[in-house]
Order: C-alpha cells, then structure tokens, then sequence
C-alpha cells in the first residue's frame, strides 16, 4: 500500500473519530504506532483487525500478500510497546506474537469469517503472524465527555451495521464473519455497559440528581440489553435449516432496542456530560461509605436510647472568649490551647428550626471539639414559630462575628451544623460573603435541607425509609420561613450564588429524604469552583451521626468522626492542617 494512501487513511481516520470511506468504508480499521527497531523513529500505519473475545486486538502481519514481513512487524518485534488509536481511545498495549495452537486457530477463525486472509497467506508463500495488541492503558480524546460518548455509541452502530450487512448476506447458512461481529458488539456493549453503571452512572448522580430517574431506566435497559444479546448468541450458537428466519427477527429487534438505548441516552447525558467540567478540573468529591444491617440497627438504637437519657459529660465548659455578641450558647472544649490560637468550631444544632434538647447539644458541641481539636461554641439559636425566618440566622452570623472581633482568626474557625442547623451553616455563609466579613475556614453540614422550595425527588423517593418524612420537611419549612419566598438565599441556600465559599463537608445518608438536597448543593457548589467533599453513608437514615453522642458510639459513628477529623486535617489550600 502506497505511504501517500496510508497518510490519506490516517488523517481521514483522525478526522473523523475513527471512519473512513472509500474501499474501507464500514471496516474495522485502527491505528498502530510502533517505534523503528533501527532507527526509532516512530511509524504509524492502519491496519484492519479483529477481536479475540477476551479484550485483545488482534492484527495480521499480511502486507497484503507480499513475500516479506511488513515493517510494523520487524519494529514491534524489536520494541513490543506499542500505540493503538481506535478513533476514540488513544491506547498503550503491549504487543505478542502468537505461536502454535493459538495462532493457527485465531488465524483459522479469521480466514473463516474473511477468505482474503487466507487469500493473503497462499499469494505471500509464508505463515502470516497474527500479533495479539493487550492494551496497558487508555487515554480519552480531548474533547468534552458527551462527545466522547457519542463516538463510543458511534463504534457501536457501526457494529450494528455490519451486523445487519452480514445477515442479510448470509442466505441460508450462516457466516463466520456474523459470528464475529456479534461477538465484538457483545464483548463491547458488555464492558461499555459494565463501565456505565459502576462508573459514569454514579458519577452523574452525585453532580445531578435529577437524573435519577433517567439513570434508573438506563442501568434497567442494560440488564435487557444483555438478554437479547445473550438470545442473540444462543442463536449463533447453532444453524438450523430454519434458521435465519429466527435469526433475522432477533437480529432486527436487537439492533432497534440498543438504537433506542443509545438514542435516549445520548439525548439525556449528553449536554449535561458536555457542560460538567473535565475531570482533572472537578472540585467534587464523593465518597460512599458502605455499611451493613448490623449498623443501622445500631445506629437506631443509640438514638433511641439517647433520646431517654443524655449521658455525661466530660468537656470544659469554661467560656473561652469573654462575649459571643449577645447570643447564648454552651462552651465546650475537649483539647487544650486557647481559640485565638487553635481557633473555634461554631455549632449550629438541628431541630427543625424550633425544637432544641439541651441536655444533648453539648454532647455533640465536645465530640466535635474532639474531632476538629479547637474548643466548641454551641449556639442556642433563637426557634421557630415564635422567631421564624431571619432571626436563627442572625444570631448564628452575630456569633461569627463576635468571634473575629475578639481576635480569631477567620480561617480558625469551622462551622457545623446538622439537619436545620446544617442548614443555617449553609445560609451563614452567604450572608456573611454578602455582608463582605471574611468567611471561615471550613464549614460542615450534616443532613442539610438546602432547597426550601422541597422539590428534590428524595423528598418522595425515600419517604417511609426514613426516620423524618416530606410532610415532616413541608411543616419545618413553612415555619421557618412564615411567608418568606422560599426560592431566595440565605434562607434557601441552594439557589444562592455559591461561588467563593470555602471548603465545604457535605454528609448525608442514602435513606434519608433530605439526600438529594445534600446532593444538589454539592454539585451546584462545585460546579461554582468550591471544594466540596461529600460522604454518602450507604443505608443510614436523616442525621444518623447523631449517635456519636453515644457513650459508647457504634462503629459507624467512629467512622463519621475519623473522616471528619481527616477532613479538616487536609481542608485548607496547599494541605496545611487547620488543627
């Protein structure tokens, strides 16, 4: 093959993600790069291939018939690293040169489903090498992830083409080449499909969970997908003379269901996919914390027993700063060094903006001065319905406020709260940067209701799952606000502008109904460029941390407290730790 018409099949294949037309159009074409065993130089040629099954490319080194080994041959043979372009992925692989029983039976199996190798074999006078490419690792093309989709769906529906071609062409007995064909698309949609839902999938739902329903029908599309494929190979399996009737139906039902599939998915995911930034750049961290019955169980159990009698308390309750601007609150401190100097975690409790158990409060204000290693202010915020929406807000901003006026730093101060507590952190945080005072250090919400307006699916999805319920959440809201808009920040953080906040823990349970107003701030915070950590507790239901409290806390709440230690460990720009 003329080098001229080699570099015109090369920079049409790179053009256009992988096809090309003329006598190549619809084939399995891909792009190897070797490195030149005299001169190392490194030399690319296209080459048609073929799948073995079992994830390796696999090549022939035919040079179209010639008496002599090709040049790629002689170059891998010397350097076995090889580069593969498939028109989608970039791949690195290591290349073998098969020998014995192996190589003849794939080159076998390549001559049945193409004569002209074997064409190729008798014209050249030699053994054709078959060359197995294992890739090492991938790169994705630098484009935006929906579009890398829509090429990977594109490597498919033309699989389906050929498919399509090949039945049609096989009249009354069956081709070898139809059964390779259904063999890589089988191969390919398994491992695309495989990749989607323990890897995409999860991914889109922590940064849009409106997607949720959408995702859902995806992952169920695969499981029948696979069905039909594994129907398909059934099929193949065998040849009847009856066959093809059969066979042209199931092949026309395949071809129209995974169209469809593709068709939905790329209508949905891809816009989102192209507006998320890439990966590398993605200020979103999402952790799912698996756990079993045994820790649920326990987890309910403590807060049950906690809930009819407090156990003691061993923290300092000694003021550590002379004021905290007017607003009541505990001091608790269970590490040593003064809040000028270690700082102050701020503790905004939950409640559902009108309810407070203040024998509890200060169990969790010393477990969190534990964790973060600076003394604890438990704010006793002033509660719905007889001070409803600004005043528990106000009182949390006076706090902050008063503490830098007595000399704390900004970025020593930690913010936490859980469920309408969590909230309020959120909502501090915008009314001070409105307010132009500088913003603490880190803020945790545990549990937050972020978006008062209750449209998160969650609300309904897990409602009977979990230990609060929408109407519990419909109550909290109206009287809160009491007539406020509840579309507006502060008091509904999620529709705030969340650019500039600081580093942000996010924890909820996947059982509660407030979840995806956990994560829907999250995602709405990253995508404004914040650091936003967010840990999914696997089963657990809304503030299920509440059972550190505990004197002697489940394993489960151990893990709540390790990761949020850690997580302040590493929270400031540059690692430095903010203990």
């Amino acid at each position: 093959m003329p080098y001229d018409f080699n570099q015109q099949i090369i920079e049409e294949f790179r053009a256009n993600r992988g096809q090309v037309g003329g006598p190549f159009e619809g084939a399995r074409l891909l792009l190897l790069t070797t490195t030149g065993a005299r001169s190392g130089a490194r030399h690319t040629v296209p080459l048609g291939y073929l799948h073995d099954g079992g994830g390796r490319l696999l090549v022939i080194a035919s040079a179209g018939g010639a008496p002599h080994h090709p040049a790629w041959f002689h170059n891998l043979r010397a350097n076995p690293r090889v580069t593969v372009e498939t028109g989608v992925f970039t791949i690195e692989a290591e290349a073998v040169v098969l020998h014995g029983e192996e190589r003849d039976r794939l080159f076998a199996n390549a001559a049945e489903a193409d004569p002209g190798w074997a064409d190729y074999q008798v014209k050249s006078g030699r053994v054709l090498p078959v060359v197995a490419l294992t890739p090492v690792s991938h790169a994705f093309p630098d484009l935006p992830e929906g579009d890398v989709l829509e090429a990977i769906h594109g490597t498919f529906r033309r699989e389906l083409a050929l498919i399509r071609a090949e039945a049609a062409a096989s009249g009354p007995r069956l081709g070898a080449q139809l059964r390779v064909n259904c063999l890589t698309l089988c191969g390919g949609l398994h491992h695309h499909h495989t990749n989607e839902s323990g890897g995409l999938f999860p991914y889109l739902r922590d940064r849009h969970p409106e997607l949720d329903a959408v995702l859902d029908r995806l992952h169920a599309e695969h499981s029948v997908l696979a069905r039909l494929l594994d129907d398909l190979q059934a099929l193949l399996s065998t040849e009847p003379a009856d066959l093809m009737t059969d066979l042209t139906t199931e092949i026309d039902r395949l071809i129209a269901e995974i169209e469809d599939h593709l068709a939905y998915e790329e209508r949905h995911l891809v816009p989102l996919m192209n507006a998320l930034p890439p990966r590398h750049e993605d200020h979103l961290t999402v952790t799912r914390i698996p756990t079993t019955p045994d820790d649920h169980a326990a987890v309910m159990a403590e807060m049950q027993g906690l809930a009819s009698q407090a156990p003691p308390l061993a923290g300092d309750m000694t003021p550590a700063l002379p004021h905290t601007g007017g607003v009541p609150g505990q001091w608790v401190t269970a590490t040593e060094g003064s809040a000028t100097e270690s700082g102050v975690t701020l503790y905004v409790h939950g409640g559902g903006f009108e309810h407070t158990q203040p024998a509890l409060e200060p169990l969790m204000a010393h477990r969190l001065s534990q964790a973060t290693g600076r003394p604890a202010f438990k704010v006793d915020q002033r509660l719905a319905p007889a001070d409803p929406y600004p005043a528990a807000l106000d009182d949390v901003v006076a706090v902050y406020r008063s503490l830098l006026e007595q000399g704390v730093p900004a970025d020593r101060v930690i913010l936490s709260g859980e469920s309408s507590g969590g909230t309020l952190v959120l909502s501090a945080l915008l009314a001070l940067k409105e307010a132009d005072v500088p913003l603490p250090g880190a803020a945790i919400a545990i549990s937050p209701l972020t978006d008062l307006t209750l449209s998160s699916r969650s609300l309904d999805t897990n409602d009977g799952q979990d230990v609060i319920s929408r109407p519990v959440a419909e109550h909290v809201a109206s009287q809160y606000l009491a007539g406020a808009p509840a579309d507006r920040a502060p008091q509904s953080p999620l529709h705030g502008d969340l650019s500039g906040l600081p580093p942000l823990l996010l924890v909820a349970g996947t059982k509660e109904v407030l979840l995806d107003d956990a994560r829907r701030f999250a995602a709405a915070a990253s995508s404004a460029g914040v650091d936003v950590t967010l840990d999914l507790y696997e089963g657990l239901p809304h503030a299920f941390h509440a059972s550190v409290m505990a004197q002697d806390p489940p394993p489960i709440a151990t893990t709540f407290l390790r990761r949020l230690t850690d997580w302040i460990n590493k929270t400031q720009a540059g690692g430095t730790d903010v203990r």
